[in-house]
């Protein structure tokens, strides 16, 4: 974005949601070209700003309502063309200069308000079709800010590598609320009235399932573009996620799973350098 596109927002405020609700997102924008770091920083910042209603909400509708102010603000921001919030005016400016689909992220936030409702997705296909959209697109608008186009079988593969590690992530954040994120045949069964379903298996599940769409990723991210890595070096946090899920003394359905801030720069640093994520 120029300078005439951002004087009127707080990018210090953007800068600090991004940190804060999308810390691997915002990591990976500091290593981007100057020319598009501050359009992924809004992205991560707003991408985050969605990504967080579930785990601040204790009702669906409430989600919804949420959801629903981010897309009608969106698409009306007053006379000003500014709604007051600084991550969604900074997006907005990046979706208008970079010509990011308005579909895709009508899609995007609808995904994440059925979401909130917590039905389980039918089977793994369905589970699939909505990592494509939740995890998939915000791929897919960093890799056109950085100019470079992807096949779909890589954007799908990454989207499973990144949805898997999220689902992992969320799961004692669902569980509270009553949310089903996996299928009903992926479940755990309790093992009777009293005792507590015991969701190991499943982590273990989801870290192979995880660690499969990653080596896609790796298999068909060579060859491509610089740029193409920049896209995806979010990805580099999803192994060390996946070991902290099936830590034994990890409780996936209970624990909150966090990384420091220099191990999580770190690690993208290092697949920035490397080249491989």
């Amino acid at each position: 974005m120029t300078n005439s596109d951002t004087r009127a927002i707080d990018f210090d405020a953007v800068r600090l949601a991004a940190r804060t609700y999308a810390p691997d997102r915002f990591y990976a924008a500091l290593f981007a070209p100057i020319e598009a770091r501050e359009d992924l920083i809004a992205l991560a910042a707003f991408t985050g700003e969605i990504e967080r209603i579930s785990r601040q909400v204790s009702e669906a509708a409430l989600g919804e309502i949420r959801v629903a102010w981010w897309r009608d603000s969106f698409l009306s921001r007053g006379e000003s063309g500014r709604s007051g919030n600084p991550t969604l005016d900074a997006f907005a400016e990046v979706v208008r200069l970079r010509a990011l689909s308005l579909g895709a992220i009508e899609d995007y936030l609808a995904a994440h308000a059925d979401d909130l409702y917590g039905e389980p997705p039918a089977n793994d296909a369905e589970l699939a079709k909505s990592m494509r959209i939740i995890d998939g697109t915000p791929f897919l608008f960093a890799a056109s800010i950085l100019g470079v186009t992807l096949d779909e079988p890589l954007i799908d593969a990454a989207a499973r590598a990144s949805g898997f590690a999220r689902i992992g992530l969320e799961l004692p954040y669902a569980l509270m609320r009553g949310r089903a994120l996996l299928p009903i045949a992926r479940s755990p069964n309790p093992f009777g009235p009293d005792e507590p379903e015991d969701w190991r298996p499943q982590a273990a599940w989801l870290a192979s399932e995880g660690r499969r769409a990653l080596a896609e990723v790796r298999q068909q991210i060579k060859g491509k573009p610089k740029a193409a890595t920049t896209a995806f070096l979010p990805l580099a946090l999803v192994e060390p996620y996946f070991r902290a899920l099936q830590n034994p003394r990890h409780e996936p359905a209970r624990d909150i799973l966090e990384i420091a801030p220099i191990a999580r720069l770190w690690r993208i640093a290092r697949a920035h350098w490397s080249g491989r994520i």
